[in-house]
């Protein structure tokens, strides 16, 4: 007799089934041993789908041809096909004397253009009379099975129930673990943020929570408030916390530059491109690959840069001047503006197709008198910074001086808060280890400094103009030493030297040389060297 058509034991059959790994290895395995054993044509394995409204073909066995797991193929469970009626029923279904292709969908998905004689169908009971599906076998000539096959088709379903139940098992424990991976990625992102906007009001709350929600995607976002809100620091949070904080990093401030250096270094030149470009430049964009960009004040780009940025935006392609060529550029944009953008909008200065790209999520920064339960928290991580820089670790302030920070006007935000921090731990004397409320007071008037002027000396007067002058330029740079320097047109280290002499340490061991450490929090607010 024909090896493939040798009727199997059922004792080497069950081992068989048993040996099998998986779902897809049980099911071919039984429609072989179940074709074999019944000496059949052809046998099919169809088994429910998990919404229990389709049969979907698991295995096909073809006498000589062996066994395949074929995809893709289903029908409906309601249709008039014999393994329906088996699975209905529950019991043994067979259909005789020449059966077309079309009557039953079954055959021809077993049997393609190519008619059976009888078909039996055999259903695959599961647990609590349910059932899994159904065993389809087809004879070319009418006669019955050679060995009844739902001894195996039992010990079959039992196998294949079990294989379901393991993949629903992995399924589900495959989803828990992404959940769990999500909500780890979430408390990663928002302890990241943490760090950077600090706050614990409300409306700060919920400003974190929409950074931490953003950062893990590489959607545009637009940052919107008043001026020294922080706006800049949620950008530096978003790229901190994003998959991208590796990356570049590249803040660009639309309103520094004219249309045409603003062009240049965006999009980047070719060498000759225009008078003056003696070398080529990449440009910001193309230098900010894999990064994050923040167009800052993104309310002031010129109008004829606007097409020209939307273009990158929707082709992700960068083409400097004087060049035909284009860069790739895989890039998050992040925009910024203290503006009213619907009024720019309505003002026709803005194109609304590229506010849509760069709008993908708005967050709003409120200003810090909508928040003033954060003034404390924020007032103690700017004395922080001071302390690192000017080398005096037992500076502090008084809860007389906190509470008159809590109630005074920040029409700067967040920055006049940082500038006031700053100029009272600067002007503060060198034997001040706390920062009274006396600090904190108001700048004298006009005429008050004319008298003190005319009762003070001439080195007097000019100390008092010096420190004047340097307390200005530290404001405006909010706390920059290297940008302030430059603005006083002095060395770097010619100015540290005279905040040391204005602010001298208390105690030797505070004088000695320390490298500068990081704030607690690590954000990049105010004051640094």
């Amino acid at each position: 007799m024909n090896p493939v058509t040798q009727p199997t034991e059922p004792p080497a059959a069950a081992t068989a089934l048993r040996a099998c790994a998986d779902l897809a290895e049980t099911a071919v395995c039984l429609a072989r041993l179940a074709g074999t054993a019944a000496q059949a044509d052809f046998c099919g394995v169809f088994l429910l789908d998990y919404t229990g409204t389709e049969l979907l073909l698991r295995a096909v066995w073809h006498a000589g041809a062996g066994a395949s797991a074929p995809h893709g193929h289903s029908l409906p469970l309601g249709s008039q096909d014999p393994v329906c009626f088996s699975l209905q029923t529950g019991t043994e279904y067979t259909v005789r004397d020449g059966i077309p292709n079309a009557a039953f969908p079954s055959l021809d998905l077993l049997r393609p253009h190519k008619a059976a004689a009888r078909l039996t169908a055999l259903p695959l009971p599961a647990w609590k009379n349910r059932s899994l599906g159904g065993l389809l076998l087809g004879f070319g000539r009418d006669r019955a099975p050679a060995i009844d096959p739902q001894p195996l088709c039992d010990l079959g379903a039992l196998l294949l129930e079990a294989h379901l139940q393991r993949q629903k098992e992995d399924l589900l424990l495959h989803s828990l673990n992404e959940d769990l991976s999500r909500l780890e990625q979430g408390s990663q992102c928002l302890r990241i943020v943490e760090s950077f906007f600090l706050g614990k009001s409300p409306a700060t709350l919920r400003v974190r929570e929409q950074i931490a929600r953003a950062a893990p995607t590489d959607v545009a976002v637009l940052i919107t408030g008043e001026t020294g809100t922080g706006k800049e620091v949620a950008a530096s949070a978003l790229h901190a916390a994003s998959r991208r904080r590796a990356a570049p990093f590249i803040k660009i401030n639309c309103a520094a530059l004219p249309a045409h250096l603003l062009e240049s270094e965006l999009f980047g030149h070719r060498k000759g491109a225009f008078s003056g470009a003696d070398s080529d430049n990449p440009g910001l964009l193309r230098s900010a690959h894999g990064g994050t960009v923040l167009l800052d004040e993104i309310g002031e780009m010129p109008s004829e840069l606007q097409a020209k940025l939307l273009r990158v935006l929707q082709d992700r392609q960068v083409r400097p001047l004087g060049s035909s060529k284009t860069f790739p550029a895989d890039i998050r944009i992040i925009a910024a503006t203290n503006k009213s953008m619907r009024e720019v909008l309505e003002s026709g200065s803005f194109r609304s197709d590229l506010y849509h790209r760069l709008a993908g999520l708005h967050i709003h920064i409120p200003p810090l008198r909508e928040r003033p339960e954060d003034i404390p928290l924020l007032a103690q991580h700017f004395l922080i910074q001071m302390r690192d820089t000017l080398r005096r670790p037992g500076l502090s302030l008084t809860s007389e001086s906190l509470r008159l920070l809590g109630g005074l006007d920040y029409p700067g935000n967040v920055r006049q808060l940082c500038n006031r921090i700053q100029a009272a731990a600067v002007m503060a004397g060198p034997a001040a280890g706390r920062l009274t409320p006396e600090a904190f007071s108001p700048v004298e008037s006009p005429a008050a400094e004319e008298e003190d002027l005319r009762s003070g000396g001439l080195a007097r007067n000019l100390r008092l103009l010096e420190e004047k002058l340097i307390k200005r330029a530290l404001a405006r740079c909010s706390g920059n030493v290297a940008e302030a320097a430059r603005e006083l047109h002095l060395p770097r280290s010619t100015l540290v030297s005279k905040l040391k002499k204005l602010a001298p340490p208390h105690n030797t061991e505070a004088s000695r040389p320390q490298r500068r450490q990081l704030s607690r929090s690590g954000a990049p607010y105010g004051y640094y060297v």
